[in-house]
């Protein structure tokens, strides 16, 4: 038991170390938070392990030899984001500690919300080898108790006489009590026939404010179930727990448990806390929301296009014509951006096709070149594959809806040879969203 504790923070800290660099350029789609998606945001997690009490009647400065207490705990949980979840948490056990001669024992049981946040998603932007999370966790609750104080070896219940008769001035918090009260809580104090261990006569329990705080680490087994391991120590607002109301410090008592937990929801999301920080987010609001940027990745691909021309076509009067030419006239050129391992043609890409459809149809003589890319997750093959499947698609518009001829229109799949964007070097600003495209550009002038 006394190995617990330490092997979670162990745990913590080799997790921590080892997850430091995160391969954000080989995430698949799935994994990328994103605000406008559904994930899987549900779980509730059972979880079982010692109770160990710090209370004024303990032997022990951390861990009991003996005595040692288990209790199950139950956490509903909502996932907020990526880092922060609320979770309702339900606790119950029994309860035990001795000093000198006498010893207390009961049961308590504890309900509260506690906020949680994911100490990984906030310094690493995402789980740790996609397989650890770590959290923090400080919450607000409710206990009720019920306690007795006893003799060692005879049984017998303490009465407030047998501690504190015959101390005046003596420093205590059992205003109301008389001597020949049984020092119990929960229970009827007084009023039994007289013998030595009377049948203690069950009343309300007592309650008291908790305050948890609690680190823990879970680990992903699939979509649906992860094992976790936590430690929580849960601080009360009163001295009471022991029966034991003479100490200058309030009690406490910690729950260190191994638990199971389901993440609700359809099978083929993700749970919200096992996903990563989009880096891709802000690049695509800038390319909405900014005119500009768009026209700048314009004139890029177009500087691309004039450095493929050779240097003889650069030489003697040819070249000022060409030159000329250039001056007069802006190449022209678009893109089309696609999802992960996607190669369908969205709304906003069908909007790009019209505007290149009438490109077509106001330059007759105007012939175009369709590359496709894609980003560099997947085989070589396979991304060669889908990147045509891309070109083949822009083109099947071009062709079918509006009624250009197929053969101005050559196809050149590159898949993941000419990243834009090398998302392994540049991790984690690497921008995967400008490798999933089609460039579209004029190739006679």
């Amino acid at each position: 038991m006394k190995r617990i504790v330490p092997f979670l923070f162990f745990i913590i800290f080799v997790s921590t170390i080892a997850s430091a660099q995160i391969d954000f350029g080989s995430l698949e789609d799935e994994q990328i938070y994103r605000p406008d998606r559904k994930y899987n945001t549900w779980s509730l997690t059972a979880g079982y392990g010692p109770v160990i009490y710090y209370t004024d009647v303990i032997d022990y400065t951390f861990f009991p030899s003996s005595n040692m207490k288990f209790g199950p705990s139950v956490q509903l949980a909502k996932q907020l984001g990526r880092a922060w979840s609320v979770e309702a948490e339900f606790l119950m056990a029994d309860m035990y500690g001795q000093k000198y001669k006498r010893y207390f024992e009961g049961d308590f049981r504890q309900a509260g919300l506690n906020l949680k946040v994911y100490i990984n998603q906030l310094i690493f932007n995402g789980p740790m080898r996609d397989r650890w999370n770590v959290y923090a966790k400080l919450g607000l609750g409710a206990t009720f108790f019920r306690a007795s104080m006893r003799e060692q070896g005879s049984e017998r219940l303490h009465t407030m006489g047998d501690i504190f008769g015959g101390v005046s001035g003596y420093p205590t918090n059992y205003s109301g009590w008389l001597e020949s009260d049984y020092l119990v809580i929960g229970y009827r104090r007084n009023g039994y026939p007289a013998e030595e261990t009377p049948v203690l006569e069950k009343t309300g329990r007592e309650g008291g404010l908790v305050i948890p705080m609690g680190l823990g680490a879970r680990y992903r087994i699939n979509k649906s179930f992860d094992l976790g391991v936590e430690a929580t120590l849960h601080n009360m607002a009163g001295d009471n727990l022991d029966v034991d109301m003479t100490g200058a410090d309030n009690d406490a008592y910690m729950h260190a448990s191994f638990s199971l937990t389901y993440k609700f929801g359809k099978k083929n999301k993700r749970h919200a806390s096992w996903t990563y920080k989009d880096f891709n987010l802000s690049y695509e609001r800038e390319r909405l929301n900014d005119p500009l940027a768009y026209k700048l990745d314009s004139l890029r691909r177009q500087l691309e296009q004039l450095s493929s021309i050779s240097a003889d076509t650069l030489a003697g009067d040819t070249t000022f014509i060409s030159k000329e030419e250039t001056i007069r006239h802006e190449l022209f050129s678009a893109s089309l951006f696609f999802d992960f391992d996607k190669s369908d043609i969205s709304e906003r890409s069908h909007r790009t096709l019209a505007g290149v459809a009438r490109f077509m149809e106001e330059n007759p003589e105007a012939k175009l070149t369709i590359q496709g890319y894609t980003d560099q997750r997947g085989s070589a093959d396979y991304n060669i594959r889908l990147s045509e499947k891309r070109c083949n698609n822009a083109k099947k518009v071009l062709v079918e809806d509006y009624g250009i001829d197929e053969s101005r229109f050559t196809v050149v799949p590159k898949g993941d040879s000419e990243l834009l964007s090398d998302t392994r070097t540049l991790a984690p600003r690497g921008v995967h969203l400008v490798n999933r495209r089609v460039d579209i550009i004029q190739t006679n002038y």
